[in-house]
Parts: structure tokens; sequence; C-alpha cells
């Protein structure tokens, strides 16, 4: 039976352990590292990541139990439904869980992060923090 006051969060980018917004998942319960079933890609848009669905690949993550406070909270951060959408997905391990994902047609832009996993990516030379000549 699905307890209607928490739901499991998939997170990708900013909020990952780590990472310079995961403090907005204070309260939160880690569930543990999980990946999408296939068919999402994983872009850099530069500042923060964008989830799409699209190609074949898996995209690495964490999974949280957030209460519904904290969700609406999130979905505020996260420009729900302007920018992205929180939607299900399926993960690799057959759960359904929820998800910020942006819709193609928002997407301006950026680069396909390969590995799937934003914690991996690399940032382009003429970026700050990138391997650029000065």
């Amino acid at each position: 039976m699905e307890d209607l006051e928490y739901r499991l969060l998939f997170v990708y980018g900013s909020l990952l352990r780590g990472e310079c917004h995961h403090d907005r998942l204070r309260g939160a319960r880690f569930q543990g590292e999980v990946a999408t079933a296939p068919g999402f890609l994983l872009i850099d848009t530069g500042r923060y990541p964008a989830l799409v669905k699209g190609g074949r690949g898996s995209v690495q993550g964490e999974l949280y139990r957030v209460d519904l406070q904290l969700l609406n909270e999130l979905d505020e951060f996260e420009g729900h439904p302007d920018l992205y959408w929180r939607t299900q997905l399926e993960l690799v391990d057959r759960r359904t869980v929820e998800a910020y994902v942006m819709p193609s047609d928002r997407l301006r832009g950026g680069r396909e992060i390969p590995s799937g996993d934003w914690r991996l990516r690399e940032t382009p030379p003429d970026e700050p923090g990138g391997k650029g000549e000065d």
C-alpha cells in the first residue's frame, strides 16, 4: 500500500549528496543510489542538468523519501510545471518513482553527459573551472 504522505523522489544533479543544492533535501530520507531504466539522457545545460526522455541510456542518481511539504518546496525550486515536470519514471530495478524531467521542447542547448552521471561531467575549457588556457 502506498504511503500518501510521502513520495520516492529520484534526484540526479544539484540535489545529490555533495552538490550545491543538497541542503534543500533536509529532512528527506536517503534510500540509496539508483539508476533510471534505459530511455533517458542527462544533459548539461551549463549551470544545472536536465533529465530528458529519449535515447537508450540510464541516468545515475539517488533516491529519497520526501514528505509532501518538502515536495511542494522542491516543486517551486525546480520550476514545476513551468521548467521541469515532476513525473513518474521507472528505475532499473522496475520501481516507479517521481523525478523532475525537462520536456525536450524546453531544452535550450547543452551537451549530453555520456556516462549519465552528473558527478562525472566535465567542465568545458571555456567555462569557469574548465581546463582551458588562461
